[in-house]
């Protein structure tokens, strides 16, 4: 049966890097980077952090859609490496429910405040700032709250974080 394994992590924390490199090292392997999915939306964009309805729905649609792709890749035999920024139970929750059937594997990866903030720094135009700083301190407070393997990745190379969560899955 493919894997679904779901990488998160605040900006930085090399969620994108990781879930490629996963995807390189099964025999068929593709990755859902969620910011793709609602970056598809051009009029009426909400940002995902804002406290509003609109936000809330667009969140949803973004996993519902990954989940959507994702469930056509399994049926095709192909693992699925999916890149998103998971704080809440809610969330959790519905990747549950829409992969029921499929063992989903939850790996968050937070490295220390200060690897992560030279890590946002030094992306080109994708630096998140103060927003990766106010990711990092919910997951932190978050860690043993939800339903993930977590991987402090601050010294660790991509091969080794890699290799950490393949041995895992």
């Amino acid at each position: 049966m493919p894997k679904v394994v779901i990488v998160t992590g605040p900006p930085g924390s090399g969620k994108t890097t990781i879930t490629n490199s996963l995807a390189e090292k099964v025999k068929k392997g593709a990755v859902i980077n969620v910011d793709d999915i609602r970056h598809i939306i051009k009029a009426g964009y909400v940002q995902p952090w804002l406290n509003v309805r609109e936000a809330k729905e667009q969140k949803k649609l973004a996993i519902l859609n990954a989940c959507n792709l994702a469930i056509n890749f399994l049926k095709s035999g192909i693992d699925i490496f999916i890149d998103d920024v998971v704080v809440s139970e809610d969330s959790v929750k519905l990747y549950k429910k829409l992969f029921a059937g499929n063992k989903i594997h939850f790996f968050l990866l937070l490295p220390s405040k200060d690897v992560l903030i030279k890590r946002d720094i030094s992306r080109d135009e994708d630096t998140m700032g103060e927003r990766a700083i106010e990711l990092y301190d919910i997951f932190k407070a978050a860690k043993n709250k939800l339903d993930w393997y977590i991987i402090d990745n601050t010294f660790l190379t991509i091969k080794e974080t890699t290799d950490k969560i393949m041995a895992k899955i």
